[in-house]
């Protein structure tokens, strides 16, 4: 048998070559040895196998000097599959060696060094994704990419939801991790998706359609209202000391004291999502056509819709337009930039409407819900509201019992 140890091949200029018998011998054999050694085939040229002291046997393909692409253990792989993999390797060097700095990569590094930049660039909520990576998959963090498959990951879904978190926040993990490993998959020119095979986890439809009553609604709009008239009255008493002290004046106080009402005004009349007001800005809005654009970007879907003002969202809009409308509708007080929380003010006015269990998100539902029970096709709602397909909107249904009746009515014998 034509056998060298790891570090005299090194220092040998002439090859050892083995026969294809030999290094199937070698490769079925379970030798420990004192040194680890090579046996190469006859065919195809650069084929060896690596049989290292703790008896692991590897299947490599020689390039070159000093660079070799490792193939796949011995144990796993048949010789008659390494010498296929090997001729592939060698008629696409470069696609070999790029695959083999891809397979080292370590999903933080990657996630930092590759994968970020990307996003933050090209993705809507990139920054986002990457931040929910890293929360979600810590386990996954240190381990390289070319280790992760989709029966690790199902394990650690597993243990997410049996720790009380749901089955669809679990999914969105899973989708943000994904489009990490796409992306990967795609810059290494690797053919198969790590997660391929992996199902989404099921998730029911029995979230509770939150709508406020006649009751709450006059409530919410009286606590709006108390909650602009204070903030006026308070400005017209700063104002009334200071003119006694001879200091300028604070700005009046117009018909809102800030951007909450406008904001909830236009939510309970147009269905927007928190996210597309706050990145509302005047070029997208038509006040002779009474029009509303709500851009791809800017939408959860991706797609464009355009929405149109009912008389009090054209009021709201023409009390807040100022002299030359541009950029941002709703800026931060703060910083003149966009938005990006206004849940202190929002419990706030809820608790003074003694309003419960109504979150931002649930005046989209009660939007929603008016028109139904107006009598609106699920159809029309559907549009309204962005929805990609029917099956989010159905669930508005129930709320529209004269229809389903007039349905079934249709059924009578005659």
């Amino acid at each position: 048998m034509h056998l060298r140890s790891g570090n005299q091949a090194n220092q040998v200029n002439l090859a050892i070559v083995a026969t294809d018998q030999t290094i199937a011998r070698a490769a079925r054999a379970s030798d420990k040895p004192a040194k680890p050694y090579e046996v190469r085939a006859k065919t195809p040229v650069g084929l060896l196998l690596r049989v290292q002291p703790s008896g692991y046997r590897a299947y490599y393909v020689e390039l070159g000097r000093a660079r070799r692409v490792r193939i796949g253990p011995a144990g796993t792989l048949t010789l008659k599959q390494a010498e296929e993999r090997a001729k592939a390797i060698l008629l696409d060097p470069d696609h070999a060696l790029r695959d083999k700095r891809a397979a080292f990569w370590v999903l933080e590094d990657y996630l930092d060094q590759r994968y970020a930049p990307h996003a933050c660039a090209k993705l809507k909520n990139g920054e986002r994704a990457v931040t929910r990576v890293k929360s979600a998959w810590k386990p996954l963090l240190k381990r390289r990419i070319d280790q992760i498959t989709s029966a690790v990951v199902d394990r650690i879904r597993d243990t997410r939801v049996n720790s009380g978190i749901s089955a669809a926040t679990v999914n969105r993990d899973v989708a943000a991790l994904s489009g990490v490993l796409t992306h990967w998959k795609e810059s290494s020119n690797v053919k198969a998706h790590p997660l391929s095979g992996l199902k989404q986890l099921r998730v029911s439809d029995d979230e509770k359609i939150r709508y406020l009553s006649t009751e709450e609604s006059a409530r919410l709009r009286a606590a709006l209202r108390d909650r602009d008239d204070l903030a006026r009255s308070k400005r017209e008493s700063a104002n009334a000391w200071r003119v006694e002290r001879g200091y300028p004046l604070y700005e009046a106080v117009g018909k809102y004291s800030d951007h909450i009402t406008p904001l909830v005004l236009l939510s309970l009349n147009t269905g927007m999502r928190r996210g597309e007001l706050f990145s509302l800005c005047w070029e997208s809005l038509d006040l002779v056509r009474r029009t509303i654009s709500v851009i791809a970007s800017n939408s959860k879907g991706n797609t464009t819709r355009h929405l149109p003002m009912n008389d009090e969202v054209l009021d709201v809009l023409q009390n807040i337009r100022p002299p030359h409308p541009e950029g941002l509708v709703f800026k931060s007080p703060s910083t003149g930039k966009r938005l990006n929380n206004v849940a202190s003010a929002w419990d706030s006015v809820t608790a003074s409407a003694q309003i419960k269990g109504f979150r931002w998100h649930d005046m989209r539902h009660d939007f929603a819900s008016r028109l139904v029970m107006a009598g609106v096709s699920l159809f029309t709602v559907q549009k309204l509201l962005g929805h990609s397909n029917s099956r989010m909107t159905q669930r508005y249904a129930h709320l529209a019992p004269s229809a389903l009746v007039e349905a079934v009515m249709t059924l009578q014998r005659r």
